[in-house]
């Protein structure tokens, strides 16, 4: 009777575990297409007294997409004559990954010292581009980010249950390594209502520390951005309104 019942057992154990892992990988699939929707979300900005806003957005664009970000200065600020800075990055999703194509970022004119520009060319596994006001080269490895998808594939992995991920991100004049680690649970409020967040650290090896809080719900948005040098805050970014909390 035992040699009966055991494969019996067997099978129906394995069956429950396939079940489970259908269900897991039908849930994460549900959850990373709801992260890569399009959406558009308008934050506020206080970079050292300077007061200025922020729209992100994401669309869709054959089987490419493309991530957008726009800051303008307000108030007195704007005297400044510092036009808005448009950053933008195409990218595709290869294997799961966000794999960008094209990065750029800039104030409208050509070659500014500001200015960056990678192209990523995954099929020589180089980038070539320019930053710092002169031509850049570096080699590319699997999994590499640009300075604006980092943000969104960290977001894609929380949606897939991974809670410490760890990127090197393409700055245009260097590759650095971005760790997301987890330190904790808080409520903020966001748009009028109280929003369940995460905060984690992003380590970059900086001396300027960089902190997130993502929402719990929904998507994982990017609900507050802060970054602090020598314990000092130096600028503080907040989400406003978003097509995601709608």
């Amino acid at each position: 009777m035992t040699r009966l019942v055991l494969p019996r057992l067997g099978h129906r154990l394995s069956a429950v575990v396939i079940t489970a892992l259908l269900g897991f990988f039908c849930t994460s699939t549900v959850a990373s297409s709801t992260v890569m929707a399009p959406f558009q979300s308008h934050y506020s900005v206080d970079y050292s007294g300077f007061r200025a806003s922020r729209v992100v957005s994401l669309e869709r664009t054959g089987s490419d997409y493309i991530l957008r970000s726009t800051t303008k200065l307000k108030g007195f600020a704007q005297l400044s004559g510092f036009g808005p800075v448009y950053e933008v990055s195409r990218f595709e999703i290869h294997d799961g990954v966000i794999r960008p194509l094209l990065y750029t970022v800039g104030n409208g004119q050509n070659k500014h010292k500001r200015d960056i520009r990678i192209e990523f060319d995954w099929k020589a596994g180089l980038s070539q581009g320019f930053a710092k006001n002169k031509e850049q080269t570096f080699p590319l490895k699997s999994g590499i980010q640009d300075p604006l998808t980092f943000e969104l594939m960290a977001r894609l992995e929380f949606s897939r249950g991974q809670r410490a991920p760890h990127y090197l991100v393409h700055e245009g004049d260097r590759i650095r390594d971005y760790a997301f680690v987890e330190q904790e649970s808080e409520t903020l409020e966001i748009a009028g209502r109280s929003v369940a967040a995460t905060r984690f650290f992003v380590d970059r090896g900086s001396s300027r520390e960089l902190y997130y809080w993502f929402a719990a719900k929904p998507h994982f948005t990017a609900i507050q951005l802060r970054q602090e040098h020598k314990a000092k805050v130096k600028a503080t970014v907040i989400l406003k309104q978003s097509t995601m909390l709608e």
